[in-house]
């Protein structure tokens, strides 16, 4: 598996994106859900994107809702899973 993706990965995805809350019968709030999974052949290496990513999906006023270490024994990896959120108002994010 190593050779088909070599490391390191991250792999990022929209998990969910809707409508949260509405108000006066429009669209208010759109909540979106993204998930992340970073696979690293060491746990140095791990933690220091697992940093950069959580560092910039803040700044985007994403917030992490989750995070679980694993380790891929498919892909001789470990590998750390982590769900972010945001609610969405036009240009305004809040968290």
């Amino acid at each position: 598996a190593r050779e088909e993706n070599p490391l390191p990965l991250i792999v990022i995805g929209d998990e969910s994106c809707r409508v949260f809350a509405r108000a006066d019968g429009q669209d208010y709030l759109d909540e979106y859900i993204e998930t992340v999974d970073i696979f690293a052949a060491g746990l140095k290496e791990l933690d220091s994107l697992c940093r950069a990513a959580d560092a910039a999906l803040s700044a985007l006023g994403m917030k992490r809702m989750a995070c679980q270490d694993l380790y891929d024994e498919q892909a001789y990896a470990y590998r750390k899973h982590m769900r972010y959120r945001a609610l969405l108002q036009g240009e305004r994010t809040y968290q």
